[in-house]
């Protein structure tokens, strides 16, 4: 399918964890090919339902045969009702499995309603998921062990391309009808502003992404868009202080229990993953200080000899003819 124009997006992370009942480290390569043709097996058995978000073909992407890394697959060519504009991928490893979704619009109430929908979809994924036991060829053994799916944790990333404006407009619609902007975006969850080194060259710039963290989602309204690393931390910060927490919170309960309608995570659980974020994104941001001050310095001194060295050729150059 021909990519759209993609001057503002939203990009979905669908981030989910498998429970597979007790703390385990790595499943074997073999489990891992095992559960993931189940896990394209779960996708393709639940496209084909008249309601779910996305139809198409499912083709699994030939990635370098790194061991510890993630498998791949996109959904190409496809059709959906939401207005997705490039393929989307799914990526698993070990217990964690990622949706990257990429949505044509930015309308704040509008991404909340696909979210539902979206997530509403995937939940029937991942039920057809759980309770499907990977096999051991010497289950007695130190090795292998049969391990079940006994659930599956999800929580969603989303990230609006240019999504800053959107608050900053609200804020512009405030003095324009004399309100007060308190009644605006920021205030209907928990939500910050995290800075971001500009371009390594311009020392003192900085961007600032403002970060909504609810028990339904994290969404980024970003001040153009975000890097790779910074993206990544987000992520990594997710999964420690809210999936995983979640997971040993249900897992070591003494009773049952009911996990409200398209909550990912409980009140509790939303205050540290809210401190998790901060303090692994402001670790990002000093080792990027660090490594940009470097920079500036090793281009300062490298400028300063090419400078002295020029000026040194002017005066040897001045001392013949002088």
């Amino acid at each position: 399918m021909a990519r759209k124009k993609e001057k503002d997006y939203v990009a979905w992370y669908i981030l989910a964890l498998f429970d597979f009942g007790l703390p385990i480290s790595n499943l074997s390569s073999r489990q891992l090919n095992e559960l993931w043709v189940k896990i394209l097996e779960s996708f393709r058995k639940m496209i084909p339902h008249p309601d779910f978000f996305i139809k198409g073909t499912i083709t699994e992407i030939n990635m370098p045969s790194i061991e510890e890394s993630f498998k791949l697959a996109k959904v190409d060519p496809y059709t959906s009702y939401v207005d997705i504009i490039r393929s989307p991928l799914i990526g698993f490893y070990n217990q964690r499995l990622i949706i990257r979704l990429t949505l044509g619009f930015e309308e704040f109430f509008e991404i909340k309603e696909h979210r539902d929908d979206i997530l509403r979809d995937l939940k029937f994924v991942f039920e057809d998921l759980k309770g499907f036991k990977v096999t051991a060829e010497d289950p007695d053994g130190v090795g292998e062990k049969p391990w079940e799916i006994k659930d599956i944790f999800s929580y969603p990333l989303i990230i609006v391309k240019n999504g800053a404006k959107i608050i900053k407009e609200e804020y512009e619609y405030s003095k324009v009808n004399n309100v007060d902007p308190i009644f605006s975006i920021p205030s209907t969850a928990l939500t910050y502003t995290l800075p971001e080194r500009g371009k390594w060259f311009s020392l003192f710039s900085f961007k600032e992404h403002y970060i909504r963290v609810s028990v339904r989602s994290v969404m980024v309204f970003c001040d153009g868009w975000i890097p790779h690393e910074f993206k990544q931390t987000l992520i990594n910060a997710i999964y420690q202080g809210g999936i995983y927490e979640q997971l040993r919170r249900l897992r070591n309960a003494a009773k049952p229990v009911t996990r409200q309608r398209m909550r990912a995570i409980d009140d509790d659980i939303l205050l540290k993953l809210a401190d998790v974020i901060k303090d692994m994104v402001k670790t990002n941001i000093d080792s990027a200080r660090i490594a940009e001050k470097q920079r500036f310095i090793s281009f300062f001194i490298a400028s300063l000899s090419f400078l002295i060295s020029v000026i040194a050729f002017l005066i040897s150059i001045l001392t013949i003819f002088l």
